[in-house]
C-alpha cells in the first residue's frame, strides 16, 4: 500500500491543531506523517534573538514514526536547542560500541547549525568495562575513534543502574576519556540527583564527574515511576533541593544543566507498575482533562475505568516552564529536554518564550582545548 508523504507544514498545522489542553472532545486521529527527507530542512532564517539560556535535547528517534513529527516541531523553533544528543550508542561489557538505528535528525542538525553530541549508554546496565584499566582504555579508545570517523561535537555519557561500588571506577573512565577527547570537542554526562529513589546515585562523585567533563546534566524526574507508588514525577521542591545539593557538593553553577522531562506515568491504584505516558498524549485528550499541583508545580489526574481507578501524574508545559525558572534562578549554564519526541507544539511554545525571556545567560559548554 502507498502511504501518502505530507508536507511539513501540514505536519505542523496538525500539531497547533491538536496542541491544546482541557476538557474538549476527542478528536479524530490525524493521518501519521512520513518522517520527513533531509532534503526538506533547510537552514531557517533567524528572526528572533539567541535563547539566553543553553538547551540541550536528548532526542529519542523511536518517536518519529508518531505524530507530531517532532523533527517537524523542533524545525519551527530554529536557534531553540543548542546541543542535540541522539540515543544512538552503547558501551557493551567488553568495551565496543553498539550502534543503534539513527532516523533524520543528523539532517536537521547539519540544517539548523546544532551541534550533534550523540548519547552513550551502558548496554544493559553493565559495569563491566569500567572494572579494568585494559577494559576502560578500549571503551575510551572506541568512543573517541567514533567521534572521530563521524565528526562529532562531542557525546553524553549516561550509564545508568550503576552500583556505589563503580564510583572510583567511573571517575577513572571519565578522567581517561576527558584526556583522550579530541581538541574542540565537548564531554558531558548525565547523573542522578542526589536522594533519588535510584540507588545509583550513590556511584556518582558530583565534583569529581565536573572536573573531567564540560557539563553535568542533573536528571531531576522519576521521583516517581515504573516501581514505586503513584506520585509526581518531577516534584518542585525536590528538584530545588537536588540542584541546592550538587551545588554544595562543588559542581560550578555553569557546568550544571537542569534535565526537565516531558512525559509522565499511569498507575492504577494500590499498584507500583507505571506506563509511561508522552506529553503529546495528553494534549491530544487521550487522556481528558487534568489539575495542577501548586506546591509540586506538575499536572495530575485521577479517573476510574470499569471500576478500576487510575491516576497520572505528568510534567507539562507550565511544569516545563517552571523548572526553567528554576534553573534561572540558580544561575546554572542551561537546560536538557528528556526526552525530544514526547511533545507537541504548545510544549515548544510554552519553553521557547520562557527561554528567549529568561535574563540569565546560561553558560555554553566549554569544549576541550
Amino acid at each position: 500500500m502507498t502511504v501518502k508523504r505530507w508536507p511539513l507544514w501540514v505536519a505542523m498545522l496538525a500539531t497547533t491543531l491538536f496542541a491544546g489542553c482541557g476538557t474538549a472532545a476527542k478528536p479524530a486521529p490525524a493521518p501519521a506523517p512520513q518522517n520527513p527527507s533531509p532534503r526538506a530542512f533547510v537552514p531557517a532564517v533567524r528572526t528572533r534573538p539567541w535563547p539566553k539560556m543553553k538547551v540541550i535535547a536528548f532526542y529519542d528517534q523511536s518517536q518519529e514514526a508518531v505524530p507530531p513529527n517532532p523533527l517537524a516541531l523542533m524545525a519551527a523553533h530554529p536557534g531553540l536547542v543548542n546541543y542535540l544528543a541522539p540515543f544512538w550508542y552503547e558501551v557493551k561489557a567488553n568495551g565496543q560500541i553498539l550502534s543503534k538505528p539513527q532516523g533524520d535528525i543528523a539532517a536537521l542538525a547539519r540544517a539548523q547549525h546544532i551541534a550533534l553530541m550523540p548519547l552513550i549508554n551502558n548496554a544493559g546496565g553493565t559495569d563491566a568495562f569500567l572494572h579494568t584499566a585494559a577494559l576502560r582504555t578500549t571503551a575510551v579508545d572506541n568512543i573517541v575513534a567514533l567521534i572521530r570517523r563521524n565528526h562529532y561535537a562531542g557525546v553524553n555519557i549516561d550509564f545508568q543502574l550503576l552500583k556505589p561500588g563503580d564510583r572510583s571506577d567511573l571517575i577513572a573512565f571519565m578522567a581517561a576519556l576527558h584526556r583522550a577527547m579530541p581538541p574542540g570537542t565537548l564531554l558531558t554526562t548525565s547523573v542522578m540527583p542526589p536522594a533519588s529513589n535510584n540507588g545509583s546515585m550513590r556511584a556518582y562523585d558530583y565534583k569529581a564527574l565536573a572536573a573531567n567533563t564540560g557539563a553535568v546534566v542533573l536528571m531531576a524526574y522519576d521521583h516517581h515511576g515504573d516501581g514505586t507508588p503513584p506520585g509526581p514525577v518531577s516534584p518542585y521542591q525536590w528538584v530545588a533541593s537536588s540542584i541546592r545539593k550538587v551545588l554544595a557538593d562543588g559542581v560550578p553553577a555553569s557546568k550544571l544543566y537542569l534535565g526537565i522531562a516531558n512525559y509522565g506515568y499511569e498507575w492504577t491504584d494500590g499498584s507500583t507498575a507505571a506506563k509511561t505516558i508522552p506529553l503529546k498524549a495528553m494534549h491530544q485528550h487521550l487522556y481528558g482533562s487534568y489539575q495542577w499541583d501548586p506546591t509540586y508545580q506538575e499536572a495530575y489526574d485521577r479517573w476510574t475505568t470499569r471500576g478500576v481507578s487510575h491516576v497520572i501524574w505528568f510534567v507539562n508545559d507550565r511544569a516545563a516552564v517552571a523548572r526553567i525558572r528554576l534553573a534561572e534562578r540558580y544561575h546554572l549554564g542551561g537546560v536538557a529536554f528528556w526526552r525530544v519526541g514526547y511533545e507537541d507544539a504548545k510544549w515548544w511554545t510554552a519553553v521557547a518564550q520562557a527561554l528567549l525571556s529568561s535574563r540569565h545567560p546560561g553558560a555554553p559548554i566549554r569544549p576541550k582545548a
